[in-house]
This record gives structure tokens, C-alpha cells and sequence, in this order.
């Protein structure tokens, strides 16, 4: 990377259209994912326990500070009018020390269980993001698989960005604005010793 390119990500400001497309490019490139956490990759990962999703939020996070951020896991937000919430990563940026990306990482098996998790997970996105004094940039929802289970309709999280909605304490999230929202999609292969390995990145732009 060019010395200017580098000082232009760590100490310029973004726009949202060249923030998504250099967070679309990095999730897109699985090798070069890999070459930071080659278990997701190379190695092999078995699926137990909640390793995973501390490997993925990892990978989220590095791509964080490969782009300049401050980036920092399992972040919590400022509190407000209900339980606390943490995302999975959060990155700040070092010119204004606000975050200007939020990041939840969640299995989906493409049942309706599973949709329901995504549903609350992005509800949990947009419920952190309203909690910062400034909205972040972008939210992402990047859910994993064992192979490429159904496409979850996403129309209902679209509405959730456009609408917003209630707390369980009944208190009004309002509807995304001047933020993007990109859902993200990582397939895993099974091996024949029972391993995952990522193999393949697809992106999808809500809002």
C-alpha cells in the first residue's frame, strides 16, 4: 500500500462510499483473510464451543485496524434505557475518536430460528449505534454458515433499518440515517477430518 493511500486511511476522514468499498474489498478477499488467521483457511477449525465467532470477530477486527481504525472487540455501548449491549467489534476512528463502524457476527443455519437470530442481532446494531453521540458510518451483519444454506429474506431487516423499533422496555429505536447497513455472508466447507475452512464472501448493501 502507498505511503500517502495509508496516511489517507488512518488520519483522513472516509467517505461512505469509500469506507463500504474498502470494507467490501477486505471481507471479499478470503486469502487475505486467511493470511492473518490461516485456521479459518488453511488449518481447519472444528465447531466447538464459541470458537468461531472468536475467530470471527478477530478477523473483523483486524480488517479494523488494517484500515486505520482504532478497532476493538466485544465493545460496549454507552448505556441507556435497557440492558447493556456489546458489539462484536467497534472502530474508531483516530481523528475524531468516535466509533465509525459497528460489527455483529452471528451463525446462521437457515432455519427460522436462525433468522430470528439475525433479527436480533441487527435490532441489536441499530439499538448501539442511537447510543453513541454520533451515528457510525456503517453496520454490518456478518453471519456464517456450514455450506450455502437458504438466503435469508432480508427484507425484514431492511424494514427494521427503515423503520425502526420498540425495546422489550418499550423504548423507540429510531430508523437508520445517513448510515449504511451491509450483511455479509462467510461459507464454511466441511472436510473430510471434520474441519471448516472458509471458502467463499458474499456481501449484499441494505440500506
Amino acid at each position: 500500500m502507498a505511503a500517502n493511500h495509508l496516511k489517507c486511511c488512518v488520519f483522513g476522514a472516509r467517505s461512505m462510499s469509500e469506507l463500504y468499498g474498502q470494507v467490501l474489498e477486505s471481507i471479499s478477499n478470503v486469502a487475505a483473510v486467511g493470511r492473518n488467521y490461516p485456521m479459518l483457511t488453511e488449518w481447519g477449525v472444528r465447531d466447538e464451543d464459541v470458537l468461531i465467532h472468536s475467530l470471527g470477530c478477530s478477523a473483523w477486527t483486524s480488517i479494523g485496524h488494517e484500515l486505520g481504525y482504532m478497532a476493538v472487540c466485544e465493545c460496549p455501548a454507552p448505556s441507556a434505557y435497557s440492558a447493556g449491549i456489546r458489539s462484536d467489534s467497534a472502530w474508531f476512528s483516530r481523528s475524531s475518536r468516535k466509533p465509525e463502524v459497528l460489527i455483529e457476527f452471528e451463525r446462521f443455519d437457515g432455519t427460522e430460528h436462525g433468522v430470528r437470530k439475525l433479527d436480533e442481532k441487527v435490532r441489536n446494531l441499530l439499538d448501539a449505534a442511537n447510543r453513541w453521540p454520533d451515528m457510525p458510518k456503517l453496520l454490518v451483519m456478518s453471519a456464517w454458515s456450514k455450506g450455502l444454506v437458504s438466503a435469508p429474506d432480508t427484507s425484514s431487516l431492511l424494514k427494521l433499518c427503515r423503520t425502526g423499533f420498540k425495546t422489550h422496555v418499550g423504548a423507540q429505536v429510531p430508523a437508520m440515517r445517513n448510515t449504511v447497513l451491509l450483511f455479509n455472508r462467510l461459507i464454511f466447507q466441511t472436510n473430510a477430518d471434520g474441519t471448516l475452512t472458509l471458502t467463499r464472501s458474499m456481501s449484499e448493501r441494505l440500506q
